[in-house]
């Protein structure tokens, strides 16, 4: 019956979405073990999308602020470090063990004396100890009689991202939509760029870049409208000059994401197979004449790609790099500017290195060695 309770506390007066989230969360947690079947035939990920749902409208009544986020989060990576017996930062032998009001402050390692010479012990955390705090933390988040509010960017990312990754596009906007809610736009932006920076698949990433712009041009609206409105221009509270200057800001940062959005789409398909050679040349051509750029990512591709395992022909990257130094487009290393001579002497040393690459074929280092010869050719 815990649905329908969960529909009668959204729908009394006043709601508890903090109680109705706290419901359907357990209800969530409870369907990914196999504990739990929904009466209305829901599956795991829809109960969890409706969790969701529910935190992106009620986000002020429901989910905590950045502030107490950003300090459960170092709270609760203490206490991991503390369970996996690791400190914070090695105390060399010798040295002081670290403490504060006398209190020694070391999780683990060898007993080491202070100042008094009096030995104390490492703290130990036991097993049974690492189940409890467990067990509190997830009642917390599953009591409804607990007022406490909920971690939403944690719970997002364990029971979220974590365990439904090929729908890491609505979980990214999702939580981001849940910062923007709670006027958090500074944060909601980093989850934007988080969630850009890790999918795998064409379709999240469109998922999150369409719902990025589309806050970004709602965020340049809202200021252009405060701007033109003439009430506010006649209210002492209001400053149109750090409204102007955050608006310039705004048109400034969505003109760079629109630029950076082939890109984006880019680093996708390298993240999702860093092999693809292909992928790797279309970035090689987005960079254009930004020579710096384009030795840079030369390098990386040929640092990252496995040549065992190389998708299509890789001896062309190397040929094509050193057709770069040999038609001028190179970085001079001292000076940091583009050479305008043909640089044969770093074309000599690219095709030498690949000479002693081991490729998937022979006939991919016989092709590499004709290159550099009709190289030389060409070169007298």
């Amino acid at each position: 019956m815990t649905e329908r309770h969960i529909t009668y506390l959204l729908e009394s007066e006043p709601p508890r979405p903090l109680a109705a989230a706290k419901y359907l969360l357990l209800l969530a947690r409870r369907a990914t073990k196999n504990l739990y079947s929904s009466l209305e035939g829901k599956s795991p990920y829809q109960l969890f999308v409706d969790f969701l749902e529910l935190v992106e409208k009620y986000a002020e009544e429901v989910g905590m602020d950045e502030d107490e986020t950003l300090a459960l989060q170092d709270s609760t990576n203490q206490i991991q470090q503390a369970v996996n017996g690791e400190e914070a930062e090695d105390t060399p032998s010798g040295e002081e063990a670290a403490s504060v009001s006398g209190r020694l402050m070391r999780i683990a390692g060898p007993p080491i004396p202070t100042e008094s010479g009096v030995i104390h012990k490492p703290l130990a955390v036991s097993k049974a100890e690492k189940d409890q705090d467990t067990e509190v933390l997830e009642n917390e988040d599953t009591d409804p009689s607990n007022p406490r509010l909920l971690n939403v960017e944690g719970i997002v990312h364990t029971d979220g991202l974590e365990i439904y990754k090929d729908q890491a596009g609505r979980l990214w906007t999702g939580l981001a939509t849940y910062w923007i809610k709670r006027g958090e736009f500074d944060r909601a932006t980093a989850t934007f760029e988080r969630g850009l920076a890790t999918v795998l698949t064409i379709r999240d990433f469109t998922q999150i870049f369409d719902a990025y712009a589309e806050f970004s041009e709602t965020m340049i609206s809202t200021l252009m409208d405060a701007l033109a409105d003439e009430d506010n221009l006649e209210d002492e509270d209001f400053d149109a000059e750090d409204t102007e200057k955050d608006l310039d800001e705004r048109m400034k940062a969505f003109e760079l994401l629109m630029d950076r959005r082939p890109f984006l789409v880019n680093e996708v398909l390298i993240r999702r197979n860093p092999n693809e050679v292909v992928e790797w040349e279309k970035r090689i051509a987005l960079y254009g004449s930004n020579d710096e750029k384009v030795v840079e990512t030369y390098i990386k591709a040929l640092e990252t790609i496995s040549p065992r395992k190389a998708t299509g022909p890789l001896y062309p990257l190397y040929v094509n790099f050193a057709k770069f130094y040999e038609e001028g487009g190179s970085v001079d290393p001292e000076t940091g500017e583009s050479a305008t001579e043909p640089n044969i002497t770093e074309a000599r040393k690219i095709f030498e290195k690949g000479s002693r690459v081991q490729f998937k074929t022979i006939d991919e280092l016989a092709e590499l060695w004709c290159e550099w010869a009709e190289m030389e050719l060409r070169n007298e």
